[in-house]
């Protein structure tokens, strides 16, 4: 095609159809990984809405209980104070408690266990190597690669919807490029997040 567009490849009044045949075959595989991966993006963004409405949660309601600020925000406390008899007293002042009821927390890490199945980039807490992947960062990484399977399924749906006859060169090119967009964008954001954690 790269040959063919510039004329170096002369294929007389066939061009346009050749040039439509190799379009669908780009578009097909670009598909694979754009189209194929939205049912599992869709999954993802649902446990990722839960991971996030937790977290707001428990900030809220530890400003409403003047709590003191916890040591790292994207790092959501797992042991409720009732749980805490079990330590001992110095790791008792030290440990920040969860403020969420046990059903709540238990879906929360229900959530964040999918999630990190699913990507492993994402930590939920803070380790010895690791600190907890940033709240913000993982929103918006999400949303960028549903962003992206979006933009894969309409440049298909353009593609094989309208007649290259009458499809207008530059709304593919349009979509394309906002989708390699969006996608290395959340691969540059995953590379943001990593170094920070």
């Amino acid at each position: 095609m790269i040959l063919t567009l510039p004329g170096w490849i002369g294929l007389g009044s066939r061009k346009d159809y050749i040039i439509n045949v190799i379009d669908n075959v780009l578009v097909a595989l670009f598909a694979i990984m754009g189209d194929g991966l939205a049912p599992f993006r869709a999954v993802d963004t649902y446990h990722m809405c839960f991971i996030a409405h937790y977290h707001h949660l428990t900030w809220r309601l530890r400003r409403e209980k003047a709590l003191p600020k916890l040591h790292d925000d994207n790092d959501l406390p797992v042991i409720r104070p009732e749980e805490s008899d079990d330590l001992e007293e110095g790791a008792k002042e030290e440990n920040e408690f969860s403020v969420l009821n046990e059903n709540q927390q238990q879906k929360l890490a229900h959530h964040q266990k999918k999630f990190s199945r699913s990507h492993t980039f994402y930590k939920p807490h803070e380790t010895t190597t690791h600190h907890a992947f940033p709240l913000r960062l993982l929103v918006a990484i999400v949303c960028l690669l549903d962003c992206h399977s979006l933009l894969q399924i309409s440049l298909g749906a353009c593609t094989w919807g309208i007649s290259y006859h009458h499809r207008p060169f530059a709304l593919t090119t349009v979509i394309l490029c906002c989708s390699i967009t969006v996608n290395i964008t959340a691969g540059i954001l995953i590379t943001v997040g990593d170094r920070m954690t």
